[in-house]
């Protein structure tokens, strides 16, 4: 693990003197021989030691890392097929999850060689990615949705497989004027038009807790429903597809069930 670390800190002091290093990342435990470019964007340090307690991934021996290849797959998959690009990661209500499932998806699909993936934190009640990476002061998408940065700006590449992350730590109660807005319709394109982002991931809010969400999924593509085994009611469920409307729903990943259950029915 050290010997990967060197790697990332010699890959991000690789440069002339006196000159912007260009973002260049060894993943961290993801094949580390491999430098991944990333395309001038801001790089930014995860603090890989909050990992296995926030359940993200880490390396390529973790054995989480099977459950999300065969999310990953069949969210490819289907979205291939379909030729869809956006992808927002809903949940009815919190704890169920949401959070974890988007990173690990997102992780997951930049570690397959040439998809790159766009995470979005646009959970402005309780945005949690920056801190579940240990990521100290990142741009905030706010700062994009006001008016005050560029896309480019706020968005920055972490040193993990090829992704790239447009965080938040801002709360605010006026999401759902920020995620009708112009600038909402420009964040939505610029993942495949800009970032060459294969797919672009957005952590929402809970549907059931706020009307952020509904407000913004008529603009992405299609939604992937996370419950919570033991928590998550089949009436709250219901109530949440029914409300997002025609917004098509590819899955349901059910977390937090029993190990033997989870490794047969992760993703249904």
């Amino acid at each position: 693990m050290d010997r990967i670390r060197e790697a990332v800190t010699r890959a991000r002091t690789d440069g002339k003197p006196g000159e912007r290093t260009r973002a260049r990342t060894v993943a961290h435990g993801f094949g580390a021989d491999e430098v991944i470019d990333g395309g001038g964007f801001q790089e930014v340090r995860c603090d890989f030691e909050r990992f296995a307690r926030n359940r993200i991934i880490s390396n390529e021996q973790d054995p989480v890392l099977a459950s999300y290849r065969i999310l990953r797959t069949r969210v490819l998959q289907k979205m291939e097929t379909e030729g869809w690009r956006t992808l927002a990661v809903i949940s009815p209500n919190s704890g169920a999850g949401k959070t974890v499932t988007a990173i690990n998806l997102a992780i997951a699909i930049g570690s397959k060689r040439g998809t790159r993936a766009l995470l979005v934190d646009l959970d402005f009640y309780r945005p949690s990615i920056s801190p579940y990476l240990g990521l100290k002061e990142p741009p905030s998408i706010l700062d994009f949705l006001e008016g005050k940065k560029s896309l480019r700006e706020v968005t920055v590449k972490p040193d993990l497989p090829d992704m790239l992350l447009i965080a938040n730590e801002r709360l605010s109660r006026k999401g759902a004027e920020h995620l009708t807005s112009r600038r909402a319709d420009d964040l939505v394109g610029c993942g495949p038009t800009e970032f060459g982002a294969k797919v672009t991931i957005f952590d929402m809010s809970p549907v059931l807790g706020c009307d952020d969400s509904i407000a913004f999924l008529p603009k992405v593509d299609c939604a992937l429903m996370i419950a919570a085994s033991g928590s998550t009611r089949a009436s709250d469920l219901k109530d949440s597809m029914r409300v997002i409307g025609k917004t098509p729903v590819i899955g349901t990943v059910l977390n937090k069930a029993p190990s033997g259950f989870a490794q047969r029915e992760y993703y249904y």
